[in-house]
């Protein structure tokens, strides 16, 4: 794979695709890519027959899969699979392009809360990632980019490094289960899938009812994939301990009354949060709510 990498002769100055050699779009509720077409509609390496010939030490010539336009093809694949959501197909829900500051009242860049801090750090664990290494969760008030940069991270394990991953929001996966179960399909079929994967990325941890069949559903994933070594990254909206009474204007409405109600420890059971601690680094998201920056005057 790192042959491709290397491989710049075949990188076009594309405007399309900004010499990455495939686009995004969104298709109905789910990420997708496709190759190129304005740069790259027939590999350059291989004339569009999809295999080249090579000369062993010895001599003998054989063929093999191209290295530039397999490699490339398996990647789209692996993203298709992935299954972000499609809101963030675009180009600036990359983690390069993620927005990590604003004008102030002269028009200068400004940071907003400790987003810069939590990009660079999230950057470099995916440029140097190895699957198995432990994980992240990243938790914060609602509006503060954490499902962005979730699917950011996704992106770039995929995309740019061929890792085969899988997003899902938490809800919509019992809903799922939920369904799958109610056509007869069994557990092992539905949940499979989630315990192998090598990246499982879970947004919106602790959201839902709450009942004994959710918490019974996350435990046999998380302790799977732990027991298992496998990297699991979350985002939660819920505070994850106790907090004061009082709790500041500047949090937004939802998570005021989250916090004055329950924590994640709460939401999950500390068996489950226990796990989280063991397999995933806790990162603190401190920023204003996004949508209400945009509407402020």
């Amino acid at each position: 794979m790192n042959e491709m990498l290397n491989l710049d002769d075949y990188k076009a100055n594309c405007p399309r695709c900004d010499r990455k050699r495939y686009v995004t779009r969104a298709a109905v509720d789910v990420a997708r890519a496709d190759i190129c077409t304005e740069c790259f509609d027939v590999c350059p390496a291989c004339n569009g027959e999809e295999y080249t010939f090579d000369r062993n030490p010895q001599g003998y010539s054989f063929v093999r899969n191209c290295p530039v336009c397999t490699v490339l093809r398996d990647r789209i694949a692996t993203f298709n699979d992935a299954r972000i959501p499609a809101r963030y197909h675009a180009h600036g829900a990359t983690l390069e392009e993620f927005q990590t500051d604003e004008p102030d009242p002269k028009g200068k860049a400004r940071p907003v809360g400790n987003l810069p801090r939590v990009r660079l750090r999230l950057y470099k664990w995916t440029m140097g990632f190895v699957p198995g290494e432990r994980g992240f969760l990243l938790h914060g008030e609602v509006g503060t980019g954490k499902t962005h940069l979730l699917a950011a991270v996704v992106r770039h394990l995929t995309l740019e490094k061929g890792i085969v991953a899988r997003f899902v929001e938490f809800t919509h996966l019992l809903s799922e289960i939920r369904e799958q179960f109610d056509q007869g399909r069994g557990e092992s079929a539905i949940l499979g899938p989630l315990m192998d994967v090598p990246v499982l990325a879970i947004d919106e941890l602790g959201k839902g009812r709450n009942n004994e069949w959710q918490l019974s559903v996350i435990d046999e994933i998380i302790s799977k994939r732990y027991n298992r070594g496998l990297t699991t990254l979350f985002t939660t909206n819920y505070p994850l301990d106790a907090l004061p009474s009082h709790v500041g204007d500047t949090h937004s409405p939802e998570f005021r009354r989250n916090a004055l109600s329950e924590t994640l420890r709460e939401r999950i059971g500390e068996r489950i949060f226990s796990r989280l601690f063991e397999m995933s680094d806790f990162v603190a998201i401190e920023a204003p709510d996004y949508r209400k920056r945009k509407t402020d005057p």
